[in-house]
């Protein structure tokens, strides 16, 4: 009997342990392998088993594992002062995490667009929107008025508007 075996045979069984213990599929994959790795290094003591005892082992591993993973949680938690709980606290109610990614992602998403589009237009909107330069300072980087500047930002935003439009990504856009 294979290591490549049991692993194919027992790879559902082991993740639905740690998965049930832990309740985090990242967590479960990571004890899965774990579970593995330590069946792996061990394999020459089980090798005579039975097949039944082997799996039994391997299952007792796996909730070893877990059990692990649990008593180090809690402990990362009992660690926690009032001070840091209340600064979490704080953090959380301060900061929407959702709407963060949310405004990444669609800064990375706009900014992957106004890179697509031509000269002037991209590196005006780029300025404009995504470093938040005013219409006076990129009139000045780019030595032209600030009637133009307006003008090509007017313009560049049709075309984005556009662009969005296209790629299904309308909802990005705010303005």
């Amino acid at each position: 009997m294979s290591i490549e075996y049991l692993v194919e045979k027992y790879n559902k069984l082991v993740y639905r342990i740690c998965y049930d213990m832990l309740g985090s599929s990242l967590d479960a994959q990571d004890i899965t392998q774990e579970v593995y790795l330590s069946l792996y290094l061990n394999f020459e003591r089980y090798k005579d088993l039975v097949e039944n005892d082997i799996k039994n082992i391997i299952c007792k591993i796996a909730l070893n594992k877990c059990k692990d993973v649990l008593k180090s949680k809690a402990r990362k938690l009992q660690n926690l002062t009032n001070d840091d709980l209340i600064c979490l606290e704080n953090y959380e109610a301060d900061n929407n995490i959702e709407e963060e990614i949310y405004l990444k992602d669609r800064s990375k998403y706009l900014s992957k667009i106004v890179n697509e589009l031509k000269e002037p237009y991209n590196d005006i909107l780029r300025k404009y929107y995504l470093e938040e330069l005013s219409l006076d300072e990129i009139a000045d980087l780019r030595n032209t008025s600030k009637a133009t500047i307006k003008m090509q930002i007017h313009r560049g935003k049709s075309i984005l508007k556009e662009k969005l439009k296209e790629s299904g990504g309308g909802t990005y856009y705010d303005e």
